[in-house]
């Protein structure tokens, strides 16, 4: 019943407001949230942003708890959360508390365990995992990637073994996982965080042949041309005089990606943050270098100042059963991720 909805949720802060808000609060205590995004795009950059979120103190939206944190794909970043630790305390609970912290007291709250093959991270989900859920403090676990050593078939012992029957099993090992992944998130009212990678979609399937909608990369890139339909004429002009550029955005913008792991995975998950980043200008910026070159009697000859290329990044809540989809341009400093706020463009 409605009535028996809990209003008491509990959520772990990006340390932004607007990254927060876009994601219906954050991060769910109890929740199943995959971050998917091609290869540089901030997954693992956000995911360090909520470890150290997740270990701040209530009265800074965080939990004051541990981390699980596995890795399937090299090393801890170990170097870029030292150097991230002190900007985001900074920016998020202010330099007092800022100045009272030790960088390597976040470290030593983090549980890091790397797996190099399928069977060890399997071991790990079975018996490792469930004791440090057990301590009753850990609060958000991660796994970056959870497609690293799923995506294909590369252990020895099955070298030979058919497509098909590498994908069933699979399937089979991806809810038998899942559900023990939603009994322990309710049990020790923690989160998991999954990164995923992202596959080409040239038949409208994923590469493990089931068939489902893949997501078109589509960020709202206010681009004359390429979303707005209320852009101004002199705007669409500065675009068209730039038509390598155009061309490439639209093949970027409109290229068909989707999450890895098929249709099984994706129903696992409660919620789904979508990561892009893409190389280019913001409208008011064309309308700056346009303005800048008014005289000119050949907008065709107008080119964008080169520096005001920049990459631009954007968060998107795709789906969750408590938010409604939104998406938050945002900048990656040495502070983690914050957004950007778009008033005056």
């Amino acid at each position: 019943l409605a009535s028996e909805l809990k209003d008491d949720d509990i959520w772990i802060s990006t340390g932004d407001r607007e990254i927060d808000k876009c994601l219906g609060g954050g991060i769910r205590l109890g929740s199943m949230v995959e971050v998917v995004g091609e290869s540089a795009s901030g997954k693992t950059q956000l995911c360090i942003q909520l470890a150290i979120s997740a270990q701040l103190p209530e009265a800074y939206g965080g939990l004051d708890g541990e981390v699980i944190y596995i890795s399937t794909e090299g090393p801890f970043p170990v170097n870029r959360l030292g150097s991230m630790v002190y900007p985001l305390v900074h920016r998020v609970c202010g330099e007092d508390y800022a100045n009272s912290v030790d960088p390597s007291d976040f470290m030593q709250r983090i549980q890091v365990a790397e797996f190099e093959s399928m069977e060890t991270m399997f071991h790990a989900f079975d018996y490792k995992v469930p004791a440090l859920l057990s301590t009753g403090n850990v609060r958000l676990m991660i796994v970056d990637s959870i497609a690293a050593h799923l995506r294909f078939n590369t252990s020895d012992e099955d070298i030979g073994q058919s497509p098909m029957t590498f994908y069933k099993e699979r399937s089979d090992s991806l809810v038998s996982m899942g559900a023990k992944f939603k009994r322990w998130a309710n049990e020790y009212n923690c989160a998991f965080v999954f990164i995923n990678q992202v596959t080409d979609v040239f038949t409208g399937g994923h590469e493990d042949g089931t068939r489902s909608v893949g997501y078109t990369s589509r960020p709202d890139l206010s681009l004359p041309g390429h979303g707005n339909s209320n852009d101004s004429d002199s705007s669409t002009e500065l675009l068209s005089s730039t038509a390598d550029m155009s061309t490439e955005f639209a093949a970027l913008v409109t290229r068909k990606k989707a999450p890895a792991l098929g249709a099984v995975w994706s129903n696992i998950i409660d919620t789904r943050i979508m990561m892009y980043q893409r190389r280019g200008l913001a409208q008011s910026e064309f309308r700056l270098a346009s303005e800048a070159q008014g005289d000119s009697t050949d907008q065709a000859t107008i080119e964008p100042p080169s520096h005001l290329l920049r990459t631009r990044r954007w968060i998107e809540n795709a789906f969750s059963p408590w938010a409604p989809s939104a998406q938050c341009e945002v900048v990656l400093d040495e502070s983690g991720f914050q957004h950007i706020s778009h008033v005056n463009v």
